[in-house]
């Protein structure tokens, strides 16, 4: 093993490990780390990737007390002073034992060298047999975290010992290949559901990480996107050119000319005028400009940049809205440059009267039915079984009552959510809104449909950065489309790093990334105002987002992730969009950490569809017209610490077959219905969450083959019930307290079941039509 790197560690959490060691047997939310230093130990003096330091700081975030081994120095005279050793008069073992004796878990990260040294098999047989070797002392569970190399671990004092235990992460890509938070989601389930919680009065983990100079773990570094990459040249090999005329012309005469790396230098002026048309006078240029994916050249012309290292800096490009720019080689940059198309000089759109485009295709691009974001009610609204719920905050008729339909007909008070299109009857079991729908192949073109009618056009952009655009960084920059087609469209694997830039099409889509391998980077960037989504990753290819905004789609999604795309977006802000703030669909992965969704027309973040899959981390999803929060139709989502508050319906709303969501430490607060709705056969387990101040109750459980887990939760001093179990589903607590709500919890039907175990409930629940509630053993 070869632990070190606790030197590291904040004074604050080596006196909790001090503390942690002279006290007596485990002690509350404290988790000892087993790592190699080599492999995973701090970057400077121990040559690791850091990976140890960043998992200590995620776990001390969440309230833990993190004990870091450490390598055996005693042959060195016990010089070492930090993390668990108490002093040189303690041998290793003796610090080792009291270290992982006063813990409540061991994890053990596997590394492709863990387990090469003799202190990871003593550790290891340690904690493997505390609990049957030492009286009086609870069994210590033993998580096996994968970090690099093969699994099982190969080495034989180590193999045998966590072969059989179930790893994290579950997947194929151990830590090093995946993103951090969505490992530590499921490391902080496995903690959690093995009944290890925080720490009482535990150190700031995010203070601590400030307080030793260190990065916090939730930051993306995304810096190194934005340097000049190793085959760029050096910035004295660049030739500076002055362009004066302010016709497009001459830029093309320019590039045309360019044998070197070049700076153009606008001189702060604007270009326009007439372009060539793009001539694809041989193979190589007709597959650049058309077999990429990236549609055929502009009919009213072609700005082309297909010269290498080539720089655009400090003016304006006006284009018509037939004109485009295109950018088909690597090395460019844009510092300072605005791209513009003219407005339309009359007329409004032409829309036929069934609002499509005249002789409007199909094929290419992406058609968006219902906005996915459409959200009913999930069956908010219920009658019989001891009370009727009127949603939206309804009223609350006591005795006996009749049963008609459970939730598969939403009444009243702004319970029933009316989508662009598709209407969920039944609670969710019929669900039509969903995600977005890619008709065509990856050339394309044509448009896509937007919700109410509108509509803009897929198959065109204003600027188009395809095949060999790979590392194209834009500083400051301004792209603007008055055009009913896209603004920017990366495809064919380009790649793009935007810093403070910022993308606007009133009438068309924003920015649209298509095609394996095509990647875009924002930091600190706005795409906005947009009539189609304002960001649409599709087709495989992926995005970074630091600190940026994606707000006001007139008429659809803010954010749009499909077909096996990856995107994670740090301390961003997705609001005042016309339907779903993020829609994640068909088998994506999506990464939110420290962001917001809120004030959106219909949902703040919607999940669909098997495979599909969203870790959000210290989120905040509030004052929504619908849900903050949709699962449906066999997506999954995982939230730790975050707000699902001030939304028009529910919170969190988990419904259809083989949906599920897992929260922790997730409070549920002022929503207009419930807290958690689940429904139509979806699961949740929620662990140390808050449920308060919801109009209708914290907690409802609807239908056949629902399930809901709950942990060490608080359903207290809502409007209605603190509970709800209904027609079939079925419910379980452990230690939750339910409190000062204004109904007794609510457990009615056949099949319906409410399973307690070590909780504090103030009312005793309403069972109704073969219902049924149950003590469980401790």
């Amino acid at each position: 093993m070869g632990a070190g790197c606790s030197s590291a560690a904040p004074e604050a959490a080596a006196a909790h490990g001090a503390e942690a060691v002279t006290a007596s047997g485990p002690q509350p939310g404290h988790v000892y780390l087993s790592f190699h230093r080599a492999d995973t130990g701090e970057q400077k003096g121990e040559g690791g990737d850091g990976a140890a330091g960043r998992i200590r700081d995620w776990l001390t975030s969440k309230g833990y007390v993190v004990l870091m081994g450490e390598r055996d120095d005693d042959a060195d005279g016990g010089k070492k002073v930090a993390g668990v050793q108490q002093g040189p008069a303690q041998v290793w073992f003796h610090r080792m034992q009291r270290a992982v004796e006063s813990c409540q878990a061991f994890v053990a990260v596997c590394s492709e060298r863990y387990g090469t040294g003799a202190e990871a098999h003593r550790e290891l047989q340690l904690a493997d047999g505390l609990g049957s070797s030492s009286p009086g002392l609870m069994t210590l569970p033993l998580i096996p975290l994968w970090h690099s190399g093969p699994w099982p671990p190969p080495q034989p004092h180590v193999g045998p010992l966590l072969a059989h235990l179930e790893r994290v992460p579950h997947g194929t890509r151990p830590l090093c290949r995946t993103v951090l938070e969505g490992v530590m989601g499921e490391l902080l389930d496995r903690l959690q559901g093995a009944g290890v919680m925080p720490a009482p009065n535990a150190v700031d983990g995010a203070a601590a990480a400030a307080a030793a100079g260190r990065t916090s773990a939730y930051t993306a570094d995304v810096e190194w996107c934005f340097q000049p990459g190793p085959q760029d040249p050096k910035e004295q090999d660049y030739a500076l050119v002055k362009c004066y005329t302010r016709q497009l012309q001459e830029i093309m005469d320019r590039l045309s000319l360019t044998v070197r790396p070049t700076v153009l230098d606008l001189g702060g002026e604007t270009y326009s005028g007439d372009l060539p048309h793009l001539v694809l006078v041989d193979a190589a240029a007709a597959a650049a400009a058309v077999l990429s994916g990236a549609g055929r050249p502009a009919v009213g012309g072609t700005l082309l940049l297909n010269k290498p290292h080539v720089t655009l800096r400090n003016g304006c490009i006006k284009l018509r809205q037939d004109q485009e720019l295109r950018i088909l080689s690597p090395g460019v940059v844009l510092d300072r440059v605005s791209v513009i198309t003219e407005p339309r000089q009359a007329g409004g759109r032409v829309l036929s009267t069934n609002g499509e485009l005249p002789q409007q295709r199909r094929g290419g691009g992406s058609t968006y039915h219902g906005g996915g974001g459409t959200d009913h009610g999930g069956g908010s609204t219920y009658h019989g079984g001891g009370g009727t719920y009127h949603g939206g905050g309804g009223t609350y008729h006591g005795g006996g009552g009749t049963d008609h339909g459970g939730g598969s007909t939403d009444h009243g008070g702004g319970s029933t959510e009316h989508g662009s299109s598709g209407t969920d009857h039944g609670g969710g079991s019929t669900d039509h809104g969903g995600g977005s729908t890619d008709h065509g192949g990856v050339g394309g073109g044509g448009s896509g449909m937007v919700g109410y009618g509108a509509v803009y056009e897929m198959g065109r952009a204003m600027v188009v950065m395809a095949a060999g655009a790979v590392g194209l960084r834009a500083f400051n920059c301004q792209f603007t489309n008055h055009g009913p087609h896209l603004a920017l469209w990366l495809a064919a694997g380009a790649t793009a790093a935007f810093q403070e830039c910022q993308v606007e099409a009133p009438d068309g889509g924003g920015v649209w990334v298509r095609d394996a391998g095509s990647v875009l980077v924002g930091r600190s960037c706005h795409f906005q105002n947009t009539c189609g989504p304002c960001l649409q990753v599709e087709a495989g290819a992926g995005a970074q987002l630091v600190s940026c905004t994606v707000a006001n789609s007139s008429m659809h999604v803010g954010l749009m992730v499909g077909s096996g795309c990856r995107v994670r977006a740090d301390k961003c802000v997705v609001s005042g969009n016309n339907q779903t703030g993020v829609s994640i669909y068909g088998g994506a992965t999506v990464e939110l950490v420290g962001c917001e969704a809120m004030g959106n027309s219909q949902v703040g973040v919607e999940v669909r569809e098997p495979g599909t899959t969203l870790t959000a981390i210290d989120c905040k999803l509030t004052q929504n017209n619908k849900s903050g929060l949709l699962v449906a139709q066999g997506g999954s989502a995982r939230l730790t610490s975050c707000g699902a508050g001030g939304n028009r319906t529910h919170g969190v709303l988990v419904r259809g077959e083989g949906s599920f969501a897992a929260l922790r430490q997730v409070t549920l607060s002022h929503n207009n219905q419930a807290g958690v709705m689940v429904n139509s056969a979806a699961k949740v387990d929620l662990v140390n969450c808050e449920a308060i101040g919801n109009k209708m109750c914290a907690l409802i459980v609807l239908g056949a083959g629902a399930q809901a887990v709950a942990a060490d939760c608080k359903f207290n001093t809502n409007m209605q019930a603190g509970m709800a179990v209904k027609d079939g589903g079925r419910c379980e607590l452990t230690r939750c307290v339910v409190r000062g709500n204004k109904l007794p919890s609510e457990v009615a039907g056949a099949g319906s079941w409410l399973g307690t175990r070590g909780c504090t409930i103030d009312a005793k629940p309403v069972v109704a039509r073969g219902g049924l509630v149950e003590g469980l053993r401790a």
